[in-house]
């Protein structure tokens, strides 16, 4: 009995958990950079510039997230990054201004 259970577990978690996943992970991409063509390259370059915005956000303002966002967003646009329409990057669901 278990060897018959333990593999439609296994089937029905992977039935619901990857289209979970691909999901959340198209959704994830909320800044584009037109500057940079290449996915790879703008992922990597995505992840450098947002963590030292994340840091230079937070520094300025560590306990106000509506601040942070916004000094976030002027550094993402600064690298030349432009935040994609309806979208948000914290989780205050602040639009952009």
């Amino acid at each position: 009995m278990r060897r018959i259970l333990r593999p439609l577990c296994l089937m029905a978690a992977l039935l619901f958990v990857l289209p979970a996943a691909s999901l959340m992970a198209g959704c994830a991409k909320q800044w584009e950079n037109p500057d940079i063509k290449d996915s790879h390259e703008a992922s990597v370059r995505f992840d450098q510039d947002s963590r030292a915005c994340d840091v230079i956000a937070g520094e300025q303002y560590p306990l106000d997230k509506n601040r942070q966002y916004k000094v976030y967003s002027q550094c993402m646009n600064d690298r030349g990054w432009v935040i994609r329409d309806g979208e948000y990057r914290f989780h205050t669901r602040t639009p952009k201004d």
